[in-house]
C-alpha cells in the first residue's frame, strides 16, 4: 500500500533594514573679512607684504567628507575693483585663491568646488568642512599711505552630505542651499622714510681754535605725498644743552653744534626742518638736506685723544 507523505516548505523572507546613521549638524554661511597686517609704503613697492588667509563664508561641523553622492560647494567670487585695493586713485593689484600655494585662484566670475579631490584632500579628513581663502598682493606700485579695500560677493551654491548608510556608500541627505555673502579684503598702508646719514669727521687739530666749520648732507625721501620734518636728537650731551658734545675714551668732553644749512639756525628737535616738498616714495632718499657742524671754539682745548658722539636723524610725519 502506498504511502503518502505531505511536505510543507517554508520560505522565510528576510528584510535587510538599511539603517542610517546619526543626524549631522546643518551647513552655515557667514559674511567676512580678509584684513592684511598694516604695512609701509615701503613694504607695498618691495613686495614684502605677507599674505593673509581667512574664510570664503561656508563652514559644515559634522558634515560627511567625501565624493561619494555628488557632494559640492561651488563658490562663485566677483570682486567690486577688479580684485585691486583702492583708495582714490591708487590702487594695489591681488589675488584670492582656495588654497594657500595659490594653485587654484578665483578670477572675476568664475567658480571653484572646494568639494573637488584636490581640495578636498586639503582637509586633511575627519567630519567638518571649511572653505578657506587667500590673498596675496600681485603688484608693487608707489602709494600714498591711507586704507585700501575691496568688496568681494561670493555666491554659493552647496549640496553637502550629512548622514550615510551603515556601509557607507549611500548618502541618505544632503543640506543643500544657495546663499550670497559678501567679504571686505582691507590693506592699511602707512607712512614710512628712507634716509641716508653718513658719519661726519671734524678731523684732528692741536687746538680748538684750528678746527674750521664743516659742511655734509643727509639724504632722506618718505612715502609717495607725505608731508614729514626732520630734526637732530640731542646726542650725548643731552636735551636743554647750549652746545652738543663729543667725549673721549677717558672722559674729557669737546663741545660742537649742528646747524642747518645757513650755519646760523641751530639744527635739533626743536627747530626741524620741513621738507622741501612732500615724499615720492623712491627706493633710494632723492632729496638732500645740508648741514654745518661747528666746533666750539670759545672752550678751553681739552686733553689730547679721540672724541665721538652719536646722534640720530628724526623724521615725523
Amino acid at each position: 500500500m502506498p504511502v503518502m507523505v505531505s511536505l510543507r516548505l517554508f520560505f522565510a523572507l528576510v528584510v535587510l533594514s538599511i539603517v542610517t546613521g546619526p543626524a549631522f549638524a546643518a551647513c552655515t554661511t557667514s559674511s567676512g573679512a580678509l584684513t592684511f597686517s598694516p604695512v609701509s609704503s615701503y613694504d607695498v613697492r618691495g613686495g614684502t607684504v605677507p599674505q593673509v588667509a581667512g574664510s570664503a563664508g561656508l563652514s559644515c561641523t559634522g558634515s560627511v567628507l567625501t565624493l561619494i553622492g555628488g557632494n559640492s560647494a561651488r563658490a562663485t567670487i566677483t570682486s567690486l575693483n577688479q580684485f585691486r585695493l583702492v583708495k582714490g586713485a591708487d590702487a594695489i593689484a591681488y589675488q584670492v585663491s582656495a588654497d594657500a600655494s595659490g594653485t587654484t585662484p578665483f578670477t572675476q566670475g568664475s567658480t571653484v568646488n572646494y568639494m573637488s579631490g584636490s581640495l578636498l584632500a586639503l582637509q586633511g579628513g575627519g567630519s567638518s568642512f571649511t572653505t578657506p581663502l587667500f590673498a596675496r598682493l600681485t603688484a608693487a606700485p608707489n602709494v600714498a599711505a591711507g586704507t585700501y579695500s575691496d568688496t568681494l560677493t561670493v555666491q554659493w551654491d552647496y549640496s553637502v552630505c550629512n548622514g550615510v548608510n551603515v556601509l557607507g556608500v549611500v548618502c541618505t541627505g544632503y543640506d543643500s542651499g544657495k546663499v550670497v555673502v559678501t567679504l571686505q579684503v582691507t590693506l592699511v598702508v602707512g607712512n614710512d622714510c628712507k634716509i641716508t646719514a653718513p658719519d661726519l669727521s671734524f678731523g684732528s687739530a692741536a687746538l680748538v681754535t684750528q678746527f674750521g666749520p664743516v659742511t655734509s648732507a643727509v639724504q632722506i625721501d618718505c612715502t609717495r605725498d607725505a608731508v614729514y620734518r626732520i630734526g637732530f636728537t640731542p646726542g650725548g650731551a643731552g636735551t636743554g644743552a647750549a652746545w652738543r658734545q663729543m667725549t673721549s675714551g677717558a672722559g674729557a668732553t669737546l663741545q660742537y653744534q649742528i646747524y642747518h644749512a645757513d650755519g646760523v639756525t641751530v639744527w635739533n628737535e626743536a627747530n626741524p626742518l620741513t621738507g622741501a616738498s612732500p615724499g615720492t616714495g623712491s627706493l633710494t632718499p632723492v632729496r638732500t638736506y645740508p648741514y654745518v657742524a661747528r666746533i666750539n671754539q670759545a672752550q678751553v682745548t681739552p686733553t689730547a685723544g679721540s672724541y665721538q658722539d652719536t646722534v640720530s636723524v628724526v623724521v615725523t610725519f
